[in-house]
């Protein structure tokens, strides 16, 4: 990248920001460290929530699971989303089919670059569940899928964002 490069910008949004964005957003960071270090200079990850509030921490589940799967959201504030974010995107990735019609019909500017995370970069058959849903307040069992989802589509993202030379 040369010096005035700019980085691929990923927003991930779900409906608060402080359970499934907020665990992706820390996730992809994570992931890139770990397995792509070379793309965390190409690649910048923030996040957002079509309800959200600012400041709110992450939630204390996803906290738990995010140190038991190696890093931290201590750090983590919610965020709404904003004009900003999405002039900055070069993709906006939502967990489910009416937070993409919200920011569509919110920011004319979406169009094009707003994605549920399930079918973005995807080739072949699409699954034939898009959405990624809310596992708050449930139970464990709701949890463990949403991480097991996240974690293969962020593997499947990035690998896909890496052979196109992207990141």
């Amino acid at each position: 990248m040369g010096l005035f490069s700019k980085k691929f910008t990923m927003v991930v949004v779900c409906k608060a920001n402080i359970t499934r964005s907020a665990y992706l957003h820390g996730y992809m960071e994570n992931y890139l460290k770990v397995h792509i270090p070379y793309a965390r200079k190409k690649a910048r990850i923030l996040s957002a929530g079509v309800q959200a509030r600012s400041g709110g921490s992450a939630s204390q589940v996803v906290r738990h699971i995010a140190k038991l799967n190696g890093f931290s959201l201590g750090h983590h504030h919610s965020n709404p989303m904003t004009q900003k974010m999405v002039k900055a995107a070069d993709v906006i990735l939502v967990m489910e089919q009416y937070q993409k019609e919200a920011i569509l019909k919110r920011f004319q500017t979406a169009e094009g670059k707003t994605f549920r995370l399930m079918e973005y970069l995807r080739t072949g058959d699409p699954p034939e569940i898009t959405d990624i849903p809310d596992p708050t307040g449930k139970n464990t069992v709701d949890y463990e899928e949403f991480i097991s989802v996240a974690h293969a589509e962020v593997e499947r993202i990035f690998h896909e964002l890496a052979r196109e030379g992207i990141i």
